[in-house]
Parts: C-alpha cells; structure tokens; sequence
C-alpha cells in the first residue's frame, strides 16, 4: 500500500486546512528530521522510564510525545507543520482515509485506536492511574504505531 508523496501531501493540507492551523512564522526552523529525532528521543526516554526507575507517569508521558512527534515529522516531511493538538487527530484521520481508501478499514481503526492509547498515556502523565503492565502495553502500542506511520508515510526517514 505504498503511498505517492502528492497524496500525502494533499492529505496533510486537507487536514491543517480542515483544523484552521494556518503557518507561522518559525515554521522553517519545524524540521521533519528534527521531529522525527524527538520521536526517537521519546522512545529512547519511554522505555527507560519504565525499565530503569519505573516512574510511570513519566513512561507515559515520553510514549505519547514519541507519537505527537512522529505525526508531525511525517505531516512537516509533505509540507505541513503542526501548531496544535487537534491537527494531529486531523492529520491522523486524513492519513488514516489514505489507508482506509487503499482498502484497509482495519488499519485506519487501528491507527485510530492507537492514538487514543497515546492520549490516554498522556492523561496518566497528569492522573498517574495506571500500573506497570498497563504502561508498558500502550508503550508498545504507541512504539508500533510510530513505526507504522514512519513506515506508510515517510519510508525513507532517517534512523536516529
């Protein structure tokens, strides 16, 4: 289900259009190659969270900033940068449209349900709920659906 960049790009316009996220003026200084190393960065923090002092809501927190940094390299990699939250669920259900149209209901579910999991991780930042084998469930999750982003919609993205 390989993608061309101009249905991307057309996606990721439709969506900022759509969540009335106009350009600003540090825009340039977005990089997808920066966000994509924050996404990385994240990972890297997420999982040492968890595995090294077990501070939960910190795991949670870094797992959702690893999937809101991987939505906005791919979205800054075909021309739009992400100013707010609400593009994000923009972004992911035009790209998510792009998966559906391809013929995979299923993905673009997953990919939505994978973001709530992301959501939630965030909110156990804040409400610190949830145990250890819930954090790392959506740890996975949140990892999974970062590298599939990665993989549908920006193959060619630099490992960091």
């Amino acid at each position: 289900m390989p993608f061309t960049n101009d249905e991307i790009a057309a996606a990721v316009a439709r969506a900022l259009a759509d969540s009335r996220d106009p350009p600003q003026a540090n825009d340039a200084e977005r990089t997808p190659e920066k966000y994509a190393r924050l996404s990385q960065d994240f990972r890297a923090s997420a999982w040492r969270h968890l595995r090294e002092d077990g501070d939960l809501p910190q795991a949670s927190n870094k797992a959702w900033g690893m999937v809101a940094e991987t939505i906005k390299a791919v979205s800054a990699r075909h021309g739009g940068v992400i100013h707010a939250h609400r593009s994000m669920w923009s972004i992911l259900r035009e790209l998510g449209q792009l998966v559906e149209d391809s013929g995979n209901a299923d993905g673009r579910r997953w990919m939505l349900s994978s973001f709530m999991v992301a959501r939630n991780l965030h909110t156990n930042f804040y409400e610190d709920e949830a145990n250890v084998e819930a954090v790392t469930e959506g740890l996975r999750v949140c990892d999974e659906l970062s590298e599939r982003l990665y993989e549908l919609f920006w193959p060619e993205h630099p490992e960091t």
